[in-house]
Formats: structure tokens, sequence, C-alpha cells
């Protein structure tokens, strides 16, 4: 199964140019092979606050054009605003030639920049099965609670799939984190980020990356816009958890669980 990550330029509020440039990209690496193509978190409209419940309304619509542009090969995971009343959930869409199979509302928003104040969290995981592979989904700074990793790969995750707005600032805690929930899960972790965000100040962000269960990396990050891709082998999860049981030690030791 190839993974790939569109790792493109946004631009906040400007759904037009951001969809057009992303879906014209999707196009392009659509082909015969079965395939995942991630794209970065929010990546029509950015976090334009005070637009997203307006622009929730394009959703389904852009949702629909995805998965017409799709054979049944080929799965796009697509975080866009889903319309919550007055607010909006940060979701995250898994599209399908046969349209939206799954979805996954992001649990921990950033505070920081108030996405709390805008944006209603979720509750639960999402694992679902797309051509035999196993999928998680979740989000950005969602990196930063393992204990969610885990519940979603305890679910049966193979592939961990992690689209996001992260800084370059901050690359060293995006790759670090993303290798160690790879590394502790014994799965496959592919995170998904812009090139850069445009805005009122412009963010340089980068640094896409995938890891296999063994934490190695598959292929080499960079700040440069682009499509970055590799291939993963499912069987690998099993693998490696066999030859190193600390996944399984784990599952008869511990339960994790949500307070509320």
């Amino acid at each position: 199964m190839r993974v790939l990550s569109l790792q493109l330029p946004m631009t906040l509020g400007d759904v037009k140019s951001n969809s057009d440039k992303f879906l014209s990209a999707l196009s392009e690496v659509i082909d015969e092979q079965p395939s995942i193509v991630i794209l970065p978190e929010m990546w029509a409209t950015g976090f334009d606050y005070q637009n997203l419940n307006r622009f929730s309304g394009q959703t389904e619509e852009i949702c629909n054009d995805i998965s017409r542009r799709l054979n049944e090969n080929t799965l796009v995971i697509s975080a866009l605003p889903e319309r919550n009343y007055n607010k909006v959930y940060n979701t995250v869409y898994a599209v399908s030639s046969a349209g939206v199979i799954a979805r996954y509302r992001k649990n921990f928003l950033f505070t920081p920049l108030d996405e709390h104040v805008y944006i209603d969290n979720g509750k639960g995981i999402t694992v679902f099965e797309f051509m035999g592979v196993k999928i998680g989904l979740l989000l950005c700074y969602e990196i930063r609670f393992p204990e969610l990793f885990r519940m979603t790969a305890l679910a049966g995750a193979e592939l961990i799939t992690v689209p996001a707005v992260w800084g370059a600032v901050k690359k060293e805690h995006w790759l670090t984190l993303l290798r160690a929930r790879a590394i502790e899960n014994q799965c496959y972790i592919a995170g998904c980020n812009t090139s850069v965000m445009h805005g009122r100040k412009d963010m340089p962000c980068g640094y896409s990356a995938m890891f296999d269960p063994w934490g190695e990396a598959m292929f080499e990050p960079s700040a440069e816009e682009g499509v970055y891709s590799a291939v993963m082998e499912p069987a690998k999860v099993a693998e490696i958890r066999e030859k190193i049981p600390s996944f399984n030690d784990a599952l008869n030791a511990f339960v994790i669980e949500r307070k509320n």
C-alpha cells in the first residue's frame, strides 16, 4: 500500500485557491496502485476561525468532489471543518470512491492559539479498514498524547495518519514524537504537514514524515513543497510485535481509557 503526503502551501481562508491546488495535485497522483493520500489539517480553509462555520457549509461538496476523482484503489484522508451549531468540529474524513467511509473529530484542541474557542472537541477514536489495512485517524497536536495513540493502536490500527499544520520552529518535537508514537505502538505513523501557511503572517511548516513499526524513517523529511510517498507492508506490524513483544505485554498489563 502506497502512502502519500501532499505537502503543499495553504492560504488562510482562500478555499478556492487551496481546493484548486490540492485537488489538482490529488488527481495527478491517482493511479491503479492501492494508495492512501493524506492532506494537511484544514487544508482547504486554514484556521480562519471567524469564517470556519460558514466554510463548513462547503465540506460536503468538497468531499464529494474528492470522491468523484478516485478509483476504487485510492483513499484520501482529508481534515475539514464540520458544522456543529454555532461552532465546528475539526474533522478528518476518510474518503473513497464510495464517499465518506469514516470520520474522526479532533479530541485535543490547541488552546495556545484559541482553537477551543471556535472549535468543539470530539471524544472517541476511529479505526477502520481499507483494502486490508486497518487505519487510525488522529490530528496534529494530538501527537503529544501517547494515550490517544495507544487507544487507537489497541483498537487495531496498523497505520495512524496525522494531518497537521505544524510550524517548523517545532520541527524536532514533530519528528521526535511521530517516531516515538511509531516505536511504542509498533505500527506505521504518517504525518502530513503543509509546506507553508500563508496568512496575516506566513508560517513555514514542512517536514511531513512517515515511520515504520521499527521507528525507521520511510523518506527524508524536507521543508520543500511536494508529494512524499512510501510503501507500507501491514504484515510488518505483526512481525515487529512478535520480535519485541512490548505492545502485547502492555495490552496484557494495562487498561487505558478516558475519564470522560
